[in-house]
């Protein structure tokens, strides 16, 4: 009599009163895409000692006369897979159901898998070939990975704790210039993981004045360096600024305030206005049309008549079309040499208080050799000498009748630079 099942072969023979039985041959392993079959091997399935005078037409051990089979006898019976009898456990390799153990049954095989949840999801905790998962598993664990990409590698996009990398994380991903592990928008690694620079709309501290992400020169943050507008820093602000000339000069076309100059405004603008008090009122020293009610002397008529100059000393003053401070011309002082002087001096009367005004400039040996000023005999201002450039002084005057006097004068020796005084634009009038 012969018995076959899927997996496995029994094989009963009865020869001239013998009985034999042949053990069940072992089982091989199948594989079926993530389910796997385990092989094994098994004692012999029938009772070596069975008679050899049974008749012929006794049954076999384990099947009844009508032809049912029974897991668990030892046999494996059609629709069987494997039957070790009371070895058959869910834990081992031939199930309780006479299956062979494979991956996605529901049961734990012992010694050969972590677990078993009966699923072929690749998303729960159990995934591949009955593996725990585990982050770097190659499979996103759902609602406890955000990533798996089965390395350990931290800048491919998926760190080594299965979180997707992202700005902020501490480390340097593709397309990132740099990552500080933080999101902080004042340092030098702001939240777009880009260095920080000016324009880059994030006010980097201690760097920075401000930065509000353009490139305009217009607006109340100036580009390249990231500073604040201020009066003075040669950039127009719209809105809040009329000029801007780059100085606080008060007596150009663009003074210290950032409104275009005008009659009126308290600035006197060089070579445009004699004077200009900042009033309406037309009878004091400085008229509403910024002309003077009191005195002025440019030199721009070319010589000494316009107010009632007197010269004195060993050289008198005479005008000069060489680096006037403005116009065409200036006073100079005479030509003299060691223990000489030369003066000029207007005398004038004031109506009302005000200040008497002027422009210097000296070439002479330093210490040595000064232009001193005076007003009714009392010197003003403490005398220059060496290389003094232009430059405007201005003092304050009461009402009354002044004498105002400039004078050069050498020591006993050496003679350095061109050895000269000049002034320029006498003005005594309304401040």
């Amino acid at each position: 009599m012969q018995r076959l099942a899927s997996t496995s072969t029994w094989i009963g023979i009865t020869t001239l009163g013998l009985a034999a039985t042949l053990a069940p041959l072992a089982c091989t392993t199948a594989s079926n895409d993530d389910f796997t079959t385990f092989g094994f091997g098994a004692d012999a399935g029938a009772d070596a000692g069975d008679d050899a005078g049974d008749d012929a037409g006794e049954t076999d051990a384990g099947e009844d006369e009508g032809g049912s089979t029974t897991c668990g006898d030892g046999v494996v019976d059609p629709g069987e897979e494997c039957d070790l009898g009371v070895e058959n456990s869910n834990e081992g390799v031939c199930t309780a159901s006479c299956m062979l153990a494979r991956c996605g049954d529901g049961h734990v095989y012992v010694g050969f898998e972590e677990c078993d949840d009966g699923n072929t999801s690749n998303t729960d905790d159990c995934v591949g070939l009955c593996k725990l998962a585990v982050c770097g598993d190659g499979y996103v664990h759902e609602g406890v990975e955000e990533c798996d990409d089965g390395n350990d590698i931290e800048d491919d996009g998926c760190t080594s704790s299965c979180t997707a990398a992202t700005c902020g994380d501490g480390i340097l991903q593709s397309g990132e210039q740099c990552d500080d592990g933080n999101l902080d928008d004042t340092d030098d690694c702001p939240s777009t993981c880009q260095f920080a620079y000016c324009g880059d709309g994030y006010v980097q501290e201690g760097v920075e004045e401000c930065d509000d992400g353009n490139d305009s020169y217009t607006d109340a943050c100036i580009p390249v360096f990231c500073k604040l507008a201020y009066c003075g820093d040669g950039y127009v602000q719209e809105g809040v600024e009329e000029c801007d000339d780059g100085n606080l000069d008060d007596d150009d076309a663009c003074p210290s305030t950032c409104t275009v100059a005008y009659c009126g405004d308290g600035f006197v603008q060089a070579g445009v206005e004699e004077c200009d008090d900042g009033n309406d009122i037309d009878d004091d020293f400085c008229k509403n049309d910024c002309t003077t009610n009191g005195y002025f002397d440019d030199f721009e008529t070319g010589d000494l008549t316009l107010l009632p100059w007197i010269g004195s000393g060993n050289a008198n003053w005479l005008t000069t079309n060489v680096l006037p401070q403005e116009g065409s011309y200036a006073a100079a002082s005479g030509v003299i040499t060691h223990n000489q002087m030369s003066t000029i001096q207007v005398t004038l009367n004031v109506p009302q208080a005000g200040v008497v005004r002027f422009w210097r400039r000296v070439s002479s040996e330093g210490s040595f050799d000064f232009l001193r000023f005076y007003i009714n005999n009392v010197e003003q201002g403490g005398g220059w000498s060496g290389e003094q450039p232009w430059a405007m002084f201005s003092f304050p005057i009461n009402a009354g009748n002044y004498t105002f006097r400039w004078t050069y004068s050498k020591d006993g020796s050496v003679s350095t630079g061109s050895d000269r005084a000049w002034i320029d634009a006498v003005y005594v009038g309304a401040p």
